[in-house]
């Protein structure tokens, strides 16, 4: 028995470089960590958008990378077995951005696996010019399956559904809600390939690893 465990073992040591599953659990499906690695999307009807890793720096006292898309910006961490995002949520109260919500998210835990749900909520509340503002928040993202997506094979396919809830607790104002779905591809040591909504599409045209 002991011999065959060892054969077995072998085999699969030899062949981890025709073994799907290998490779799968030993890419980075979100590779936010090289700084200057860039990506150029195609935005269905809109012309493009460059993503680029520009720098590392702080956030909610931990040290970050920051992705620049267009005028924006957004901060990732992907360590310790999960990728996480930094929530910056705002309203809009009489002319004026209000801030509610501040805080690290995780959004996927590694390794990816088919069928499995993550979901991510808040509920708070803050006090603008004497009017409670109240804010909930749930993302819930699921990976439905593995497959090619804009021609990289092997990318796991994520579900999510995001829904906002703002209300300014003031006679007049009902609460806002707001809710969006996703259709996210993620291409091993690649990230992003595609993602749909229903307003848009972005397709992935080329990338480059920085360093």
């Amino acid at each position: 028995m002991k011999k065959l465990i060892t054969a077995a073992a072998a085999v699969l040591l030899l062949s981890c470089d025709r073994n799907p599953l290998f490779l799968r659990l030993g890419a980075d499906y979100y590779p936010v960590a090289s700084i200057g690695s860039q990506w150029e999307y195609d935005v269905q009807g809109d012309g493009s958008v460059i993503v680029t890793v520009i720098d590392q720096t702080v956030m909610g006292d931990r040290s970050c990378y920051r992705l620049q898309t267009g005028a924006g910006y957004s901060y990732w961490i992907n360590s310790e077995g999960k990728l996480e995002h930094w929530e910056d949520h705002t309203v809009l109260f009489n002319g004026y951005e209000v801030e509610v919500y501040r805080a690290w998210v995780t959004w996927l835990d590694w390794p990816l696996a088919t069928g499995s749900t993550s979901t991510d909520s808040a509920s708070t509340y803050t006090v603008s010019q004497g009017v409670t503002i109240s804010h909930k928040w749930r993302r819930s993202t699921t990976v439905a399956g593995l497959g090619t997506a804009a021609g990289w094979p092997d990318c796991y396919h994520l579900t999510e559904t995001e829904t906002t809830i703002n209300w300014i607790q003031t006679g007049g104002f009902t609460p806002d809600t707001t809710t969006v779905t996703r259709d996210i591809w993620l291409a091993p040591d690649v990230g992003m390939v595609l993602k749909a909504t229903p307003d848009s599409v972005l397709t992935l045209q080329s990338y480059h690893q920085g360093s």
